[in-house]
């Protein structure tokens, strides 16, 4: 769980939810969240969805998660490349 002093988690949701001229409460409902609130803690980068729900919000959003959260993506893409290198996986 990220503490205060953590910076936020980048993502892509609100830019994918606004694309698809979807609001909050219409995700929360796609999703079956019963609040809003979880989705704008994950808008903000303050939390991350579980696994199920990051599944359920790409599927709600038509987007995939790699490209909701591309930065993570991309940083966890550099370090298994980096580890394969190191340990001389091809």
């Amino acid at each position: 769980m990220q503490t205060s002093r953590q910076k936020s988690l980048p993502n892509q949701i609100r830019r994918y939810r606004h694309e698809r001229g979807l609001r909050l409460r219409d995700v929360a409902k796609l999703i079956d969240q019963s609040s809003v609130a979880h989705i704008a803690h994950w808008e903000k980068g303050r939390k991350l969805p579980s696994l199920e729900n990051c599944l359920r919000l790409a599927l709600a959003i038509q987007c995939p998660i790699e490209i909701l959260f591309i930065e993570l993506f991309q940083n966890l893409k550099k370090e298994i490349n980096e580890s394969k290198s190191k340990n001389k996986i091809e």
